[in-house]
């Protein structure tokens, strides 16, 4: 029997796997954890917690634990997450079904060590009242997922999912609010935070996408362009960011250690990794020369 629930994560810290599966506690419903990420445990999963191998970027790690998943329904998460509320995906699924709409994303509540921070955190504007509510971790259905396009390639860690909400809004869908709570636990982030390092790439990409003049607007200003399924575990497909891409190891290595040091360096690594332009680069420093 299949699972109903498909929880699934760009995972990378397998210190933090088992207390937030333990957080999920006993439910009624069936579900399974998928995923994906460099690290492998190195310990015993449980039955339901399948775990892929994979040095991609992050958005496209939790693209191929969606589609790895069973489960008709998904919801994504982060592995310094934990679940703060008894029976969390009974109270989930029990409140998507009292939706009677199949263009619903249910979200869970935000809190950070301890602190409720719900009341600014389900914004496209933090700072701004908005009638389009964010998600955090969404329940979705898999099938509303997949006719919206999926996650675009185009991001590279996050932000994606206010993507989706927007394109289910454009949709006529909706997004609910549960009274579901996770907690981020800051000391079990192990010195990573994809939002601070790629908030520059990622948020800007959403706002050209869903705003006009510094305003929502639900007409989304090009199409998507989802992730191909060939070799969609092996090489990142659109902007890399720091994770493994289709270029030469060695050059990539070499390119994550000099990119955003200096404008200079980032036009060597595009002169490197374009050879059929290197004889009008020798024509050019020779005409410099002269």
């Amino acid at each position: 029997m299949n699972p109903v629930i498909g929880i699934c994560a760009p995972a990378h810290r397998p210190q933090n796997w088992m207390a937030l599966y333990n957080s999920i506690g006993q439910n009624d419903i069936d579900f399974e954890l998928v995923f994906v990420g460099p690290n492998h445990p190195g310990y015993q999963l449980p039955k339901n917690f399948r775990f892929l191998k994979s040095s991609v970027k992050p958005a496209q790690c939790l693209e191929a634990a969606f589609r790895n998943t069973c489960a008709d329904y998904i919801m994504p998460i982060a592995d310094d997450l934990e679940f703060k509320t008894i029976r969390p995906l009974d109270k989930l699924y029990d409140l998507y079904k009292s939706c009677n709409c199949d263009k619903v994303v249910v979200s869970s509540r935000m809190m950070t060590n301890g602190k409720d921070q719900s009341s600014f955190a389900h914004r496209f504007f933090t700072d701004k009242d908005s009638e389009f509510v964010m998600p955090l971790s969404g329940l979705i259905s898999k099938k509303f997922y997949r006719s919206l396009g999926g996650i675009d390639r185009n991001f590279i860690a996050v932000m994606w999912d206010l993507d989706i909400a927007m394109r289910a809004y454009a949709q006529g869908g909706k997004v609910v609010m549960s009274d579901v709570y996770l907690n981020e636990d800051r000391s079990k982030t192990m010195g990573s935070n994809l939002c601070n390092e790629f908030w520059s790439h990622d948020r800007k990409l959403l706002e050209k996408l869903w705003t006009v003049n510094g305003k929502l607007n639900l007409k989304r200003s090009r199409i998507v362009e989802p992730f191909l399924d060939r070799d969609i575990l092996k090489f990142s497909q659109g902007p890399r960011g720091r994770w493994r891409g289709r270029g030469l190891a060695v050059l990539e290595k070499i390119e994550d250690k000099l990119l955003g040091r200096s404008t200079l360096f980032k036009r060597a690594i595009r002169g490197i990794k374009k050879p059929t332009r290197y004889f009008e680069y020798a024509k050019r420093t020779i005409s410099h020369l002269r």
